[in-house]
């Protein structure tokens, strides 16, 4: 199991499809640490955002994000946001 897979059951478990809860993926690029961060981020209808830090990448996996990206949404069925990777 690589690290990939690990990232996709975090998301998984933490998915538990609450009602009135949205939950989403984000992938943020952090320019001086030269890091990618992921963070699974959940709120309830006008609540305030949680946002917790699952998973980390080295800079030069960037490239790889959005093919990440999209197995995320196609495995876990959760929406996930791409900060910038530039």
């Amino acid at each position: 199991m690589n690290y990939d897979d690990k990232l996709i059951e975090e998301i998984k478990k933490r998915f538990t499809k609450k009602k009135n809860t949205l939950y989403w993926v984000r992938i943020a690029y952090q320019r001086y640490s030269k890091q990618l961060n992921v963070f699974f981020e959940y709120a309830k209808i006008g609540m305030a955002t949680h946002s917790e830090q699952i998973g980390r990448y080295v800079e030069s996996e960037k490239d790889r994000m959005s093919e990440l990206a999209q197995r995320i949404k196609t495995e876990t069925n959760v929406s996930v946001e791409l900060g910038d990777l530039e």
